[in-house]
């Protein structure tokens, strides 16, 4: 059972006494004649309530689906929690009602005669019915999509996919390997539309026609109120529309808030792009400094080293599906990744490297620029314009040749994009592989045959040169090539087989490397975007699920002799590579170089709200509005015990490293100095 009883604290028994009431409420003689299929006939407005409750009440049950489908995620929740969290969540079913009823309530509400007339009624079922379903469809996409990005959908995931030209074919593969959620769906909303016709409204009776348009001109400024007091959360004047991060109230966890949450209110109340809010933990530049600067610069005496550079995104690869990070997967199914495993012992691995986001789009601002993700992705925020370091402009203004190549059709996650504002010249996508006979059939070019392409073009560049690629063929619905139908063994999970597919296509990709003349003088960074559908326990906590590989690799044996360090994470590849190169001008990062003896190790991730900083054995969870929490990740592996009560020196040692970092991404992000 992965949730159990304990003693219930004051704020969870009111909650739990909410729940009651409430449920009490949803089971009147009316709801009693709705499933039995009788008729309710009544005035306009209680057909207005009682339609706006039919949502409400879809909203909560679809919320304690979502749990249940997903409760392996949440194994060691206490029931007291639940309910608490379900009870924070009707606040937020009531603001997406309003949202996703906003066109039906002004339509109802108009004082006009021919809202009973036979012509009006098929406008009030288009506005209620429309946006209702697609409502209902949002939130059971989520009961999936949440596995793979750990929390409810935002407005982002259209911008993240708005370059994509395989919609219908996405689509159709969801509904394919997901079957029985669109049968669930369909089911649920076949119930939905029989209840709302269910309720029908017949014409007020007035004495007098002036009694009957004062009456309904003056029903219209309390509905307005209530509205937008309940899409405000009260009626106090410092009381600020809610949002998203209000859900902070109730959790303990960051991926508890996809509970509090619904993807409706989620999507909607996120189409105006988020600004971030300017942040005053330290009153001077120096005392910020003192504990985090992004402007870094090394002392070397040794001249620039024009090494080239080659860095591998992998698509999926969490560090739970890598032999070599998981001694429980190779003893149960043997390694998927026998390649990776042999080159990362003779590689600089660290152990614990997280990922600074959740999403393919969030990754190369991390590991390119050195900016990781808060509130939205960089690539697709209101500070996209900013002025920036970019490895390909650093790099290009040294003289480096600079290239990205990724094999989906050009444009797709808007990577093109992305990566010229970085200062990568040059841009290799499906169009310029040219034989689309090697297309996947969904996502783009095969890894191995795009793997083979890429190492023919690495020759043809002038060195020294700095090139990227990022895979793809690990992606969701995880299948490999037909030639190699039965060859990979099936794991755990389905992306198992993929993992195995491409660790073979980099094994034959290092194979036609190592036999080039620009190979010994290359340094390669190996890192995955972020992980997938998580297996083992260790991995379904918060932590566990940010955890990639971050790796560098030096076929000259410059980095053998180094003992790798505790914390890495993407944003820390950028001064990185800049260090072992010897780099000698000023940059700006928001991470640190691995091989900076000096520097304070640390990680940092952004979930729901929730910043998150890692250093040593401990996270340190906290939000502009909550306090902290303090878990030893190491050894608490559900992150279940909170020691921010009982070590407090520990906490007081890493918030202002923590609060540092915080101020200085959101005030330089603001005031566009990114660069100094």
């Amino acid at each position: 059972m992965p949730i159990y009883f304990k003693a219930f604290s004051l704020k969870e028994l009111n909650a739990f006494r909410f729940l009651y009431y409430f449920c009490k409420l949803s089971n009147t003689n009316i709801y009693m004649k709705l499933l039995s299929g009788a008729w309710v006939q009544t005035n306009i407005y209680f057909a207005l309530l009682l339609h706006l409750l039919l949502t409400f009440i879809f909203s909560v049950v679809l919320r304690l689906a979502f749990f249940a489908f997903n409760a392996s995620l949440y194994s060691g929740i206490e029931f007291s929690h639940f309910l608490y969290l379900v009870y924070g969540g009707l606040q937020f079913d009531l603001v997406a009602v309003i949202y996703l009823n906003f066109f039906y309530l002004v339509f109802v509400m108009l004082p006009f005669e021919f809202r009973f007339k036979k012509w009006y009624k098929p406008i009030l079922h288009t506005v209620y019915l429309v946006p209702n379903i697609a409502g209902l469809a949002a939130n059971y996409t989520d009961f999936i999509y949440f596995r793979f990005t750990g929390r409810r959908s935002t407005v982002e995931v259209f911008s993240e996919f708005a370059n994509e030209t395989n919609y219908f074919k996405f689509f159709t593969e969801f509904l394919f390997d997901y079957w029985y959620i669109a049968i669930f769906w369909i089911i649920t909303t076949v119930l939905f539309v029989y209840m709302y016709f269910k309720i029908r409204f017949k014409p007020d009776n007035f004495r007098t026609q002036w009694h009957k348009y004062v009456l309904w001109t003056a029903l219209i400024f309390p509905v307005f109120v209530l509205s937008i007091g309940a899409m405000r959360g009260g009626f106090k004047h410092s009381t600020r529309p809610i949002a998203p991060g209000n859900a902070g109230t109730y959790i303990n966890q960051p991926n508890e808030a996809a509970i509090v949450l619904n993807t409706p209110f989620s999507i909607i109340r996120t189409l105006s792009k988020k600004v971030l809010e300017p942040v005053h933990y330290f009153k001077t530049e120096a005392e910020l400094n003192q504990y985090f600067t992004p402007i870094s610069q090394f002392n070397s005496s040794e001249n620039f080293h024009k090494k080239n550079v080659v860095i591998i995104i992998l698509e999926s690869f969490g560090q739970e599906y890598i032999g070599y990070f998981n001694s429980k997967l190779v003893a149960e199914y043997g390694s998927f990744t026998p390649f990776l495993d042999s080159l990362f012992a003779v590689s600089y691995t660290p152990k614990n490297a997280f990922a600074n986001g959740r999403k393919s789009i969030d990754v190369l601002p991390s590991v390119m620029a050195s900016i990781p993700m808060v509130g939205s992705p960089f690539a697709v925020s209101n500070y996209y314009n900013n002025k920036f370091n970019g490895l390909g402009s650093i790099l290009g203004s040294e003289g480096y040749h600079t290239s990205f190549f990724h094999g989906a059709p050009n444009g797709s996650m808007g990577f093109d994009a992305f990566v010229k504002t970085a200062g990568f010249a040059h841009y290799f996508g499906m169009n310029e592989y040219g034989n689309k006979s090697d297309f996947g059939g969904l996502w783009g070019i095969w890894d191995e045959e795009f793997l083979q392409f890429w190492a023919q073009k690495l020759n043809e560049f002038p060195q020294p040169f700095l090139s990227a690629v990022f895979t793809l063929s690990s992606h969701h619905p995880f299948v490999v090539p037909e030639k190699y139908k039965g060859k990979f063994k099936d794991g755990p999970l389905p992306v198992f087989k993929t993992v195995a597919y491409t660790d073979m296509a980099l094994r034959k990709f290092f194979e036609t490397a190592a036999k080039q003349p620009w190979y010994k003088n290359t340094l390669f960074v190996i890192t995955a975007d972020h992980a997938s559908t998580p297996h083992y326990n260790e991995y379904t906590n918060i932590a566990g699920t940010y955890k990639v590989p971050v790796v560098f690799f030096a076929p000259d044996s410059s980095l053998k002799n180094l003992k790798p360090v505790d914390l890495v994470q993407q944003t820390d590849i950028l001064p990185s590579v800049l260090h072992h190169l010897h780099y000698k001008k000023p940059f700006a990062a928001f991470g640190n170089s691995v091989f900076d003896n000096r520097a304070n190790r640390f990680a940092f991730n952004f979930d729901s709200g929730v910043y998150q900083y890692y250093s040593g054995d401990y996270l340190l969870q906290f939000s502009l509005q909550s306090d902290y929490r303090l878990y030893n990740y190491k050894t608490d592996l559900r992150l279940q015990n909170n020691l921010a009560n009982q070590l407090p020196d520990t906490v007081n040692k890493i918030a202002p490293f923590a609060k540092a970092l915080v101020q200085q991404y959101h005030n330089r992000m603001i005031e566009n100095r990114l660069t100094k």
